[in-house]
């Protein structure tokens, strides 16, 4: 709705990294439980009206139907009053006897959507080469400025298979979708003779993969063109 954005506060999930939550620029540490922080992670990140009985079985598979249908009633109820849900307008959840997804009207800002909409942005722009675009290498350089660390770092769900799955898959995806960015910037860097961001480009790859030899070697590179062959070798 226009203006909406003007008076309507803002829901920031953190997922690179340690998990973090903000609303209207407060953090949100008071989660009753990790199902209520799990239920909410993964209701941004898969926008879209989601079946109860879907979710449910999610959480908590191997529960009975009943058991897990009560389990979630009792985690959105949980969720709304962290949320203060019924204060809130719009909502940020959407809710009926069938479904729940979160209000895609609502201001929820994700920064796993945020660095995967920079990499699309990307893929679909119209440029003869990646590197050589300018506005792609900027959506590159906010994108893996957003990449604080791997997706839910130190967090995870014990008693659901299907969520660590999800997690672990997610995760694995996103980190790859970081090291792949971070080489078209250090080649881009590279070929255009900018020898700090290629080598920092390169540096924050080895933070993520302290082995890869194409890191090292963007470094041993650098270091050789400035005359530093002993701390090439070094390296």
């Amino acid at each position: 709705l226009p203006g909406l954005e003007l008076w309507m506060p803002s829901l920031i999930l953190t997922c690179f990294g340690e998990f973090q939550v903000a609303l209207a620029g407060m953090p949100l540490t008071n989660f009753q439980t990790d199902k209520v922080r799990a239920l909410l992670i993964y209701l941004a990140l898969e926008p879209k009206p989601h079946k109860r009985t879907d979710l449910a079985q999610f959480l908590w598979p191997g529960y009975s139907t009943e058991s897990a249908n009560n389990s979630l009633r009792q985690t959105l109820y949980r969720l709304r009053q962290l949320l203060k849900d019924k204060k809130s307008a719009p909502p940020w959840l959407l809710s009926s006897r069938q479904t729940v997804q979160l209000n895609p009207v609502a201001a929820v800002n994700v920064d796993v959507i945020s660095f995967r909409n920079l990499l699309a942005q990307c893929t679909t722009h119209d440029h003869a080469d990646l590197v050589t675009c300018s506005a792609c290498l900027i959506r590159l350089h906010e994108a893996t400025t957003l990449y604080r660390g791997d997706f839910l770092a130190g967090f995870s769900i014990d008693d659901s298979d299907a969520f660590e799955e999800w997690r672990r898959i997610t995760q694995e995806q996103l980190h790859l979708q970081a090291l792949d960015a971070l080489t078209q910037l250090g080649v881009a860097a590279e070929a255009a003779g900018e020898d700090d961001r290629a080598q920092r480009a390169a540096q924050q790859q080895l933070t993520l993969e302290p082995w890869l030899e194409s890191a090292h070697r963007r470094i041993m590179r650098v270091l050789v063109g400035r005359g530093r062959r002993a701390a090439a070798i070094a390296q």
